[in-house]
């Protein structure tokens, strides 16, 4: 793990553990945050590109469906945990990232800023999460509330 990357998972591990918080998530699904927030990020990076300027709307708007269902995710989390700050610091560390002068030239060489590669592989990653995240939380309650 980079060291910028590492202080700012442990910005983000701290700032969810602090008192008030009714339960801290594990730190599985914290990694599982930060993942979230860098693919958000991508997204943020692409949004502020003159190649999504161009995109047709219907490919735009599919881009930005995408980045609400990521911050819907973390919302579920955040939720899920009761965790009142865990929301923004996902936004503040997702622009954090996304201001990152190599990050941007990552999301240029490998996606063209807005590519196809973008759509299909965050397309994919998002399903992929929400069906185990989601998965995971519904069990977890059901656990909760006595069920098998």
């Amino acid at each position: 793990m980079r060291p910028d990357t590492s202080k700012i998972l442990a910005a983000l591990l701290l700032a969810v553990a602090l008192p008030g918080a009714a339960r801290t998530p594990p730190s599985g699904m914290m990694a599982n945050v930060y993942r979230l927030t860098e693919a958000s990020a991508v997204l943020d990076i692409c949004f502020a590109s003159d190649a999504f300027k161009a995109l047709p709307s219907e490919r735009a708007s599919g881009l930005r469906e995408l980045s609400n269902r990521l911050g819907d995710l973390v919302q579920g989390i955040a939720g899920h945990y009761r965790d009142g700050s865990l929301y923004a610091t996902y936004e503040a560390t997702r622009a954090h990232i996304a201001g990152d002068a190599r990050r941007q030239q990552q999301v240029k060489e490998m996606y063209q800023y807005c590519g196809e590669r973008l759509a299909s592989e965050l397309g994919r990653y998002v399903a992929e999460n929400e069906t185990l995240i989601n998965g995971y939380m519904k069990r977890q309650m059901a656990r909760r509330a006595g069920k098998p």
